[in-house]
């Protein structure tokens, strides 16, 4: 079956979205709605739309909101103003009612109250610049909201394609991605999705309804119209981080939450619910959300009272960013925003009973009065509720408002101690399983909303004694309960052989060499980033003072506390310490590839919610356990994918103290909770020793083909091409054999990455070394580009290049002409079919390229040529056939070059001739095609600057009209103009005017 882009994915989104109420609208209506190629709106729906849900809008307004929505600038400040008029936000003077009224665009209550559509071939060309065209796009109300781009299901890496091709609208054009919130990216099997001006594939997510999910499910489960127009109102978010302006949607998980969450807010009898959302997995955007939400309802007309309770200073200043624009967003919407400075300032707000949004730390609840306001429309929002509660600070906020609902947030699931019963008992008492909402590590990696954690054992030379780390550790923590850092110091303070033991100045020396040769060799090459965590301040700067021996000062950086005494006490300490703007930068300058430093030294800091995607590796070397060691290991569990969209594979902790040797004493939770939380590093290493054993077997000691001379592909490794074009070309010329092959050679080379250097790949840096040769000339054959040896990794690249001559397969195309004569020498040969049709399309896509002026007629021939080749990959012709069909077009190609040669017209004037020469409009009004050619030449050559200049082209354009006044037909005559403008002007006129 021939599978296309068009009649396979593209085609069936149509109609499975018209099936749940949205209107197809073909291009041709679109570009007329839109007023031609520039229009960003269909005009008459946006001016029906504010009519009928704005009554007291005058037509003066709707012009002018009209003219506001079409000139929102391109960037993501305008598709953050664009998503406030979509929501209500804005606002217009009512001269008749004398007040200021919210402009409706959508109306959210009634769905199908709104004006639902979708056109495909969406092209968008601003002035004097070129254009793009996207796949799908979907509008609300005569606004677009959705993009969608589609790729052929059987292209392996179609997924990253559909993503680089929304990349290039974005650069090229923005304005196609000003006005649309939301994108899909789909292949018919996968189906992902995001939001605009975000492109990061750490921010997209796999749309999932059910396990055996069809396209047609999931299009019309992502498009149902309410929960769509919800996902407008609702789940996208603009935030601030590290100063720049960034936007999200929420994942399903999230929205199922936050369902929960206002659920259980607004229901009598349950006041308590516990949130854990494993660490990485967007917790915090989930309770802002659920805070939105709540605060935005009106169920009893008066606003409600909702508190975010963060409970360290660092947290607070995490969320500076996001809960300033969050402030902005309600206070546009007439929600008050309190931040409680002091406890002073915290009891009078809630004594005052002040309504909106207050922002507080836990620590400010200790000593408040017990009842000071018995409300029951009181919202509390706690962030890390298992240790926010810890001691008596729960007691003081629950007797303080007896009757606020009060919802607990955890990025780790509560512990089996004593601790952990006590969180179950206040947040658990109201669901029967003691989770209102969780979504579990296991599920996270499952999503790729995280990434799966591997460890490695440091050499015991260096790792704390088991009996000492039992005695000084293990035992101490038991007793004390550890929920928090600040807690972990504590326990640690009192292990004095332990930290001496840790902090020795020969074993500093001995772990900073085995960082910085770790790091140089399995970390730096991969292009990612490094923690090294060390037991207290001191040790800090001892691994500062050492690594700067060993590598570049620049590299490293310390992150620690500051104390006063420090200076006196402790000057080694106070000699490394950072100021907060140097913190401050130093911390957004580890986040960005390619800037130092590429190595942080923290002991307190950074182990809780610092996010930064790069950071691949931690160098382990303070002991911890349940909450602080999930919440350590998981800084290094964020996606990430760089230019190039190498994906980052694993998350990897280096443990120099041996807590991870038993994970069950370390991690004290149910085992469902942390299932495949973290595993050695040895997994890994069987999972390759399998996968390329059947590599090795499959593609490198594999027959080529029966009767052949040689039998193994590696045999042949530096032959000539022609041994390796019977063995390649047969074995990999249809595009499943290639995509098969593709998979399992990628799959061995992210495992190869991780792993080496390692003495145990040494047995196998032949056979991976000849797989990363084939893939890179199957790649650089097939795929009509010189070298891929750039698409290899970073140390498989370095391994090929450096020993080049080992087996160097070489390139496989031959220099042919495409034309009768060479076709009859191949049909000689005894090679294949299949080689023969490879090089003569590849030839005539050469040769095409070396004859600029006559593209427009050798392009179709092209075209043609490259689908005989699909067809014969897919086996639905013979490779006879597919060599009769090439003859055939040899022949005409011919005939077309003898003609050119002949001809007394210019190359251009030439090719307009030859594509018009048989045309039945022309014929009909007895137009001369030659004629025309010759006057559309003469035409372009008064206006040599058509193609950049706008005011040209307008001209041109008019010229070419004025010899085909007899063309009846106006479509007729707009379609050849543009026909000739598109060969005259090289591609730069109207009509190549798409990425």
């Amino acid at each position: 079956m021939h599978i296309t882009e068009a009649t396979h994915v593209q085609f069936p989104m149509i109609r499975h979205a018209a099936e749940v109420g949205w209107a197809p609208v073909s291009p041709q209506d679109a570009l007329a709605k839109r007023g031609g190629e520039a229009g960003l709106l269909f005009y008459d729906e946006v001016e029906k739309a504010l009519h009928r849900l704005n009554p007291w809008m005058t037509d003066a307004d709707i012009r002018a909101v009209v003219d506001a929505l079409q000139g929102i600038a391109p960037t993501i400040e305008g598709n953050r103003e664009m998503l406030g008029w979509l929501r209500g936000e804005r606002r217009r003077d009512d001269e008749a009612a004398r007040r200021s009224r919210p402009v409706r665009l959508i109306d959210f209550d009634n769905p199908s109250a709104n004006v639902l559509q979708v056109t495909y071939e969406w092209k968008l060309k601003p002035p004097a610049r070129r254009g793009c065209r996207a796949d799908l796009m979907f509008l609300v109300n005569g606004v677009p909201v959705a993009i969608v781009e589609h790729k052929n299901p059987k292209n392996a890496d179609a997924i990253e394609q559909g993503i680089d091709q929304l990349r290039r609208y974005e650069h090229d054009t923005p304005e196609l991605m000003g006005a649309a919130q939301l994108f899909n990216v789909t292949h018919l099997i996968d189906y992902w999705y995001g939001v605009t001006w975000n492109l990061s594939r750490r921010f997209m997510a796999r749309w999932k309804e059910r396990p055996d999910e069809e396209y047609r499910f999931a299009v019309q489960s992502f498009f149902e119209p309410t929960d769509f127009l919800r996902t407008l109102r609702d789940w996208i978010l603009f935030y601030v981080e590290d100063g720049e302006t960034r936007k999200t949607v929420l994942r399903q998980h999230q929205r199922g939450a936050v369902q929960r969450i206002v659920a259980r807010c607004t229901q009598p009898g349950k006041r308590r619910g516990l949130v854990w959302h494993t660490q990485g997995s967007g917790k915090t955007f989930t309770l802002l959300t659920a805070a939105r939400l709540m605060l935005q309802r009106r169920d009893g007309g008066g606003m409600p009272t909702v508190i975010v309770v963060v409970d360290r200073t660092e947290l607070e200043g995490q969320l500076e960013g996001w809960v300033a624009r969050l402030i902005g967003e309600m206070q546009a919407q007439d929600i008050t925003v309190y931040r409680a400075e002091s406890k002073a300032e915290l009891r009078k707000m809630l004594a005052a009973d002040r309504r909106g949004l207050i922002i507080s730390m836990i620590h400010k609840f200790r000593g408040i009065p017990k009842g000071i306001n018995t409300r029951d429309d009181i919202y509390v929002f706690i962030d890390e509720a298992h240790r926010s509660v810890a001691k008596d600070l729960g007691t003081y906020l629950m007797a303080a408002l007896p009757n606020s609902t009060i919802i607990g947030f955890t990025g780790t699931p509560i512990a089996r101690t004593e601790y952990g019963a006590g969180t179950f008992a206040i947040f658990g008492s109201d669901d029967e399983k003691s989770y209102l909402d969780k979504y579990t590590i296991k599920e996270s990696i499952e999503d790729e909303t995280t990434l799966p954690i591997h460890h490695l054992l440091a050499p015991s030379t260096m790792t704390v004694p088991a009996d000492r780390l039992e005695r000084e550790f293990f035992e101490l923590a038991e007793l004390e309960g550890v929920t928090d850092v600040e807690e972990l110091n504590h326990v640690l303070r009192q292990a004095v052989h332990l930290k001496t033991f840790l902090t020795a100045d020969d074993r500093v020396e001995q772990v900073a060499a085995f960082v910085a040769k770790h790091f140089q060799e399995n970390v730096q090459p991969l292009g990612y980033k490094a923690l090294l965590v060390g037991v207290n301040r001191e040790a800090c700067a001892k691994y500062k003072r050492a690594l700067d021996k060993l590598l570049p000062p620049e590299w490293s950086a310390p992150i620690y506390t500051k104390n006063d005494d420090d200076v006196i006490k402790r000057p080694l300490v106070a000699d490394y310490q950072l100021s907060a703007e140097g913190e401050t930068e130093t911390r957004q300058l580890f986040k960005q590839a390619g800037k130092n430093p590429q190595i942080l030294i923290v002991t307190d800091k950074l182990l809780t919610g610092f996010d930064a995607p790069l950071l691949y590796c931690m160098y382990l070397d303070k002991p911890m356990r349940d909450h602080v060691l999930l919440q350590a290991i998981a800084r290094v569990n964020r996606p990430f994918v760089d230019k190039l969209g190498n994906a980052k594979p694993i998350g990897l902790i280096v443990d120099f103290v041996g807590v991870l040797g038993d994970l069950h004493k370390a991690l004290r939770f149910e085992e469902a909770d942390v299932s495949g939380v973290i595993e050695g590093i040895d997994h890994l290493m069987a999972s390759f020793h399998t996968k390329i054993a059947e590599a090795k077997a499959a593609y490198v000691d594999a027959p080529r083909r029966a009767g052949r001379a040689r039998s193994r592909i590696s045999d042949i490794a530096g032959e000539p091409d022609a041994s390796l074009e019977q063995a390649l070309f047969v074995r990999f010329f249809s595009r499943e054999a290639r995509e098969e092959f593709y998979t399992a050679y990628k799959d061995l080379e992210i495992l190869w990455e991780i792993l080496s250097p390692s003495e145990e790949l040494r047995d196998h840096t032949k056979p991976f070394h000849e797989l990363a040769d084939l893939y890179k000339a199957i790649r650089n054959t097939y795929d009509n580009r010189r070298d891929y040896s750039a698409d290899l990794a970073h140390k498989t690249r370095q391994l090929v290049q450096g020993a080049a001559t080992m087996h160097d397969f070489g390139d496989l195309i031959r220099s042919v002409t495409f034309d009768q004569y060479t076709l009859a020498e191949l049909r000689k040969d005894a090679e294949p079919e299949e080689v023969a049709v490879f090089n003569l399309v590849r030839a005539l896509q050469t040769e095409t390229d070396g004859q600029p002026e006559l593209q427009a007629v050798l392009v179709p021939l092209r075209e043609r040529a490259e689908q005989v080749m699909k067809a014969l990959e897919e086996r639905t012709i013979s490779g006879l056939e597919a060599l009769d069909r090439l003859e055939a077009l040899a022949k005409e190609k011919e005939e077309i070059e003898d003609a050119a040669r002949k001809s007394e017209l210019p190359p251009k004037a030439f090719a307009v001739f030859w594509t018009l020469r048989d045309d039945a409009d022309l014929a009909a009004a007895e137009v001369n095609a030659h004629d025309f050619a010759q006057k559309s030449h003469e035409m372009a050559e008064r206006y040599p600057n058509a193609a950049a200049n706008e005011e040209e082209l307008r001209s041109l354009r008019a010229d070419l009209y004025k010899p085909l006044l007899k063309v009846q037909n106006s479509e007729a005559r707009n379609r050849i103009v543009s026909h000739a403008l598109r060969i005259l002007l090289g591609g730069g006129g109207d009509g190549d005017d798409e990425t």
